[in-house]
């Protein structure tokens, strides 16, 4: 009687020990999914910046703008990891190629003709 009384307990024990950490890990995970949240929004508004400076200088359609925040977005999550400057130079060369690949030939020539905006668009 006395083990099985003695069971209960450790058992007791170990349950509730294990409900406290589970609500524990519980409570943390809004936070984390808030600074996520805030990191997105960030990267969301400076490719929309950088769509909106290349509008100001070539006119796109809506299709190119879509391609071209998605794009942009992950250039700066990309660049927000520490990378080397190896790594930002395949990065720049990338975004550049994809740019251009999304524009039509006009455009390219345009936009190849200003260094200064590609050096801000792929940087």
């Amino acid at each position: 009687m006395k083990k099985i009384v003695a069971l209960f307990v450790v058992m007791l024990a170990f349950g509730i020990n294990a409900n406290a950490q589970q609500k524990k890990a519980v409570a943390t995970k809004p936070a984390a999914n808030q600074e996520a949240l805030s990191k997105k929004a960030a990267f969301s508004e400076a490719a929309i910046k950088d769509v909106n400076t290349l509008s100001e200088f070539v006119k796109l359609n809506a299709d190119q703008k879509v391609k071209l925040k998605g794009l942009f977005e992950q250039k700066h999550m990309d660049l927000a990891q520490d990378l080397s400057s190896e790594r930002k130079a395949v990065l720049a060369d990338y975004v550049e190629a994809q740019m251009k690949s999304y524009l039509e030939p006009a455009q390219v020539a345009k936009v190849e003709g200003n260094a200064q905006l590609m050096n801000i668009l792929t940087h």
